[in-house]
């Protein structure tokens, strides 16, 4: 059996989504106000499209600590145990 600690998928997705987002938020309030589009609408569209970015960012820091990770993968015996094949649903 191969073992390796690798990172978990969602709390990357969600965190770079979330710094995105941030990140679109302060781009959209800090900017020009325009005359076509309030202040909020600008922000909220600059904060998805920062979200949108920031899932992709992620994604690809995911994969790339993955791959590092991967590396240091190390093989371990894994042995049934009697409890392990008892099939009747019953203990003892």
């Amino acid at each position: 059996m191969q073992i390796h600690s690798a990172p978990k998928f969602w709390p990357f997705i969600l965190t770079f989504a979330v710094l995105g987002a941030l990140v679109g938020l302060v781009i959209g309030l800090l900017g020009e106000p325009s005359q076509e589009y309030t202040r909020a609408s600008a922000s909220g569209f600059f904060a998805m499209f920062g979200a949108g970015l920031g899932v992709g960012i992620g994604a690809l820091v995911f994969v790339i600590i993955d791959r590092f990770t991967s590396r240091k993968s190390t093989k371990h015996l894994a042995v049934p145990l009697a409890e392990d094949t008892d099939t009747s649903g019953q203990l003892g």
